[in-house]
């Protein structure tokens, strides 16, 4: 099988082959975020039950995850401002980037 050339990413996006696959079909195949890619967390004991729940309970889910795309992508559209760069569509990608260098002429 001829696999798509698979290149990292920032975690956003499914990539696939030419014929549909999946290519992080596996957590052998998918990074995964560890220590190394998540920062120190400082916490503190803050109780606040969910008045909704049996238990008190809240789920919190992927919540801290929703804003970093669109600060990542903000703060390269700002490095890129000075060439007229005013959005980038998620999932940000290396290729995407080097067309829009290449488009701006400061890239072959």
């Amino acid at each position: 099988m001829h696999r798509a050339r698979h290149r990292p990413r920032l975690f956003e996006e499914i990539s696939y082959d030419e014929s549909g696959n999946n290519q992080a079909g596996s957590f052998m195949d998918y990074l995964v975020p560890g220590s190394m890619e998540t920062p120190n967390w400082e916490t503190g004991k803050t109780v606040t039950p969910c008045p909704h729940h049996p238990l008190g309970a809240k789920g919190v889910g992927e919540s801290a995850t929703v804003g970093a795309p669109p600060a990542i992508v903000n703060a390269v559209v700002n490095a890129l401002s000075h060439l007229g760069v005013r959005h980038i569509e998620i999932p940000m990608t290396p290729e995407k980037v080097w067309r829009i260098l290449k488009d701006k002429g400061v890239a072959e």
